[in-house]
């Protein structure tokens, strides 16, 4: 369980870019994999938007 103050903490690590998240949650101290994380997510989502995806696994009608 996160304390009030860790989760002050996180955010503030967040915020000054002391850690990196993506949409997916996932958090990295590491720039290199922040932007590994960011560049997979934008596959994934190119790769849903072609086959007609507009939100969570829903074809466009």
């Amino acid at each position: 369980m996160t304390t009030p103050e860790q989760s002050r903490q996180q955010e503030d690590a967040l915020e000054t870019g002391a850690v990196y998240q993506d949409a997916e949650g996932r958090r990295t101290r590491d720039a290199g994999a922040g932007a590994a994380n960011a560049d997979s997510e934008a596959d994934r989502n190119a790769e849903h938007l072609r086959r007609g995806e507009v939100g969570p696994g829903i074809p466009e009608e």
